[in-house]
């Protein structure tokens, strides 16, 4: 570490972060408000003189009451389980509900499906009887005119 003084220690950014409990930019943003001392290492990185009345900031890994707390998280832990396990068989049944029923839907289009094929198959033939009924009651077409009739026509018309 730096060396001592009497207004307080002469620090990294990073070593003075480890002191405090905080992060390196909150110790660079302290420095400033506070107006702490700041000078170039040999090796380049600056130093500040971090003052021995600091207020040092907890860490929350060094909480006094850890094992409550991980008693807590592990209380927590199982009833997530316990969600999980019972989330995951109600899934299980709406997938099943719904396997079901996209069969009985498949089912109903399959029925629906072999009606109008039926329905289909009535229709042509009904067209086909209808067409040979028209062509039986359909009148004869008259007889053409001869090459003399038509030119008899054409100067008739002239």
């Amino acid at each position: 570490m730096g060396g001592r003084s009497m207004d307080g220690q002469w620090m990294t950014y990073t070593e003075a972060a480890a002191r405090l409990g905080v992060t390196p930019e909150a110790v660079r943003r302290r420095a400033f408000r506070s107006h702490w001392a700041r000078q170039p290492g040999n090796d380049g990185r600056t130093r500040v003189r971090v003052p021995e009345d600091a207020p040092v900031t907890r860490s929350p890994t060094a909480l006094p009451d850890t094992p409550a707390l991980v008693l807590a998280l592990e209380a927590h832990i199982a009833t997530l389980k316990t969600d999980i396990e019972r989330l995951t068989a109600e899934l299980a049944a709406e997938r099943a509900e719904l396997a079901s029923e996209r069969a009985a839907h498949q089912e109903q289009l399959a029925a629906a499906m072999s009606q109008l094929v039926e329905l289909a198959r009535r229709l042509a033939a009904i067209a086909e009887t209808q067409a040979s009924v028209e062509i039986a009651e359909a009148e004869p077409e008259p007889p053409r005119r001869s090459t003399l009739g038509r030119a008899w026509g054409w100067l008739l018309r002239n």
